[in-house]
């Protein structure tokens, strides 16, 4: 293969934004993550929210109803929800980039959207709750791990909405991680070894 692609997704409060750039510097290629909001709202000729109200808006996705359309049925017709329109450009922007360079992507369902890449390893990074509940402390202001339970569940929800797959299902990834299982440089170095493996 001409490059290599690894698609993150993460527990709240399971370090994987620390590994994912871990991961990144090691391969020496570009961890993608907020960034892609910002380029799919310049292609939507969004210029006048601030990068809070894209990402909130991006987070925040009404319940699943009788009318729900994943993301990958493009053929609906009508106006379109902002934030299915954001999702789109993004879930365009990673196809492109995983046919033209090696990086690391971060969220964004990019293990949905790149499933059936064969340059793509997709991994799934938790903890333990005791491990979650001690970053809380240390790395997330004091939150609790209530706190981390309910922005989990934000993300669950976001995931679901767009695949229609649920979130940290183990057959949605090539690679499950424990991050509590070692150093962040640790996990790091085995994700990196597996997925030179794993892509031929």
């Amino acid at each position: 293969m001409s490059n290599i692609v690894i698609a993150i997704s993460r527990q709240y409060g399971a370090a994987g934004r620390e590994i994912a750039t871990k991961v990144a510097e090691k391969l020496g290629v570009h961890l993608y993550d907020r960034q892609l909001v910002h380029i799919a709202a310049a292609q939507l000729q969004i210029d006048q929210l601030t990068e809070e109200e894209l990402l909130k808006l991006e987070r925040e996705v009404p319940p699943l109803g009788l009318n729900f359309t994943p993301f990958f049925s493009f053929g609906m017709r009508g106006e379109k929800p902002l934030n299915q329109q954001i999702f789109e450009a993004e879930a365009g922007v990673i196809a492109r980039l995983a046919k033209h360079e090696s990086c690391v992507i971060l969220g964004r369902c990019a293990d949905f959207v790149l499933h059936n890449e064969r340059n793509v390893l997709t991994v799934f990074i938790g903890a333990s709750d005791n491990f979650r509940k001690e970053r809380g402390v240390t790395a997330y202001s004091g939150k609790t791990l209530a706190d981390l339970d309910r922005e989990n569940a934000k993300r669950a929800q976001y995931y679901k909405h767009f695949t229609a797959q649920e979130f940290g299902d183990p057959q949605n990834y090539d690679l499950l991680v424990r991050a509590d299982k070692g150093t962040t440089d640790e996990i790091a170095d085995s994700i990196v070894a597996y997925a030179k493996s794993f892509i031929k």
